[in-house]
């Protein structure tokens, strides 16, 4: 018998489904007959809401990217903080910008399981993307408080947050990274 579900609901099933099976299996190990035969359904009930394994994947990224974005930038929303005080709780704070990838087990799997630094640092590169903006108008708001004074908020933004991605991937001693990262920061901004 045919079960019919909502569209939204029977995406967001074959999206489950199929991040399932790529931590089992590996992305590139995974076919889209693998995710309909762990879900119990056609290939072509997949390809009616994705149109490849690419999608799905592209999907579970830009899902996952919102996650951790949204969650870091809950420490460095305008409040009443300086944007010094900002800069120390967010830049470089591994254990706390990690914490948001742990909550969801099968997508920390994907990303960060074994032979998945390619995956990681889409994700990374994804979830870059996201806080830029968010950034910029930090640093606006706060180059229109007096507490900075840059004359490209823009191009700073990207730095600011590019760069300390480059750092992290590439430091081995994350502890003391964060706190060069931030001295640095500080000390361009003048704070």
């Amino acid at each position: 018998m045919r079960i019919v579900k909502d569209p939204d609901t029977r995406k967001q099933e074959i999206l489950l489904g199929a991040l399932k099976v790529f931590s089992q299996k590996g992305y590139d190990r995974t076919t889209i007959t693998d995710i309909a035969r762990e879900l119990g359904i056609s290939q072509g009930l997949c390809y009616r809401y994705y149109a490849s394994k690419e999608a799905i994947y592209d999907a579970a990224l830009e899902d996952y990217a919102n996650y951790i974005a949204t969650a870091n930038l809950k420490r460095f929303k305008s409040d009443k903080r300086s944007f010094k005080e900002k800069i120390r709780s967010f830049s470089g704070a591994m254990k706390e910008y990690r914490k948001p990838e742990t909550d969801n087990e099968q997508l920390y799997e994907l990303f960060h399981g074994e032979n998945s630094q390619k995956l990681h640092d889409q994700l990374m590169m994804k979830v870059a993307s996201k806080l830029v903006p968010h950034i910029a108008a930090e640093l606006q708001r706060a180059k229109d408080n007096g507490e900075i004074h840059i004359s490209d908020v823009g191009a700073f933004a990207y730095f600011f947050v590019y760069g300390q991605l480059g750092m992290l991937i590439g430091e081995a001693d994350h502890k003391d990274c964060a706190k060069r990262i931030q001295d640095t920061l500080i000390e361009m901004l003048q704070l």
